[in-house]
């Protein structure tokens, strides 16, 4: 139990170091691109963009969603291969993340839209704990077919995003998701074969990975429609 704790306490220091990366909320207009971690002042920079108060939010509420999500796996794949006592409550909490996206992309792709996204999402996360459940098994069927499941749920993801913001390209999106997938089964693999220290080097591959994820899918949908953020 005090091992899960701890675990807990870094993963909210993390959260909370990466999101105070984001600059505070500037007033409309302002260029912040002298303010702003790398990975944003790249996208920013690239089409001159300046960041508003309703633009702004977007980014901090999809970065959000996406770090908890990896947050929360990690908990969840930790207490699957550990067979911790407390797999349901975190299995649950992971869960909830897609319903924090929905209510986060409602205001600008509509609920249906939305509602989608997250149900693709939602498959994501629950393909993941099958995987982390094959791993903690060493059941290699299993974890073949869950990888395999994941994948083609990705590619339908992306898909899904390039149709919703059409500047969203179709080969960035499916190479991201590739790539955070791959990030995935190594963590899982990593834990699974106690090798500790190889799965915290993931781990912060994969923050990379989706701060960039999160930044990518938010520049779309203000390109997609820039009147809905003025």
């Amino acid at each position: 139990m005090q091992r899960i704790t701890v675990l807990t306490l870094l993963i909210l220091s993390l959260l909370a170091s990466s999101l105070l990366e984001i600059p505070a909320l500037a007033a409309v207009g302002e260029n912040l691109s002298g303010q702003m971690s790398p990975d944003l002042v790249g996208q920013i920079n690239q089409t001159n963009q300046t960041v508003n108060a309703k633009e702004e939010s977007l980014w901090l509420q999809m970065r959000t969603s996406w770090l908890e999500n990896i947050f929360w796996t990690r908990m969840v794949l930790v207490s699957i291969i550990q067979g911790c006592d407390n797999r349901a409550s975190v299995q649950n909490r992971l869960m909830r993340n897609y319903q924090d996206m929905e209510t986060a992309l409602s205001p600008y792709l509509g609920n249906d839209t939305a509602n989608k996204y997250g149900d693709m999402i939602e498959k994501n996360t629950q393909l993941t704990i099958n995987l982390a459940t094959a791993a903690g098994n060493k059941d290699q069927a299993a974890l073949q077919s869950a990888n395999k499941s994941l994948f083609e749920n990705a590619d339908s993801i992306a898909s899904f995003e390039n149709t919703t913001a059409a500047k969203l390209p179709i080969a960035d999106r499916l190479a991201m998701w590739h790539n955070y997938l791959n990030l995935t089964k190594n963590e899982t693999t990593e834990l699974a074969n106690n090798d500790y220290n190889a799965s915290i080097d993931t781990f912060d591959l994969l923050e990379q990975q989706t701060n960039m994820m999160a930044d990518s899918l938010t520049n779309g949908i203000i390109q997609n429609s820039p009147s809905g953020f003025e």
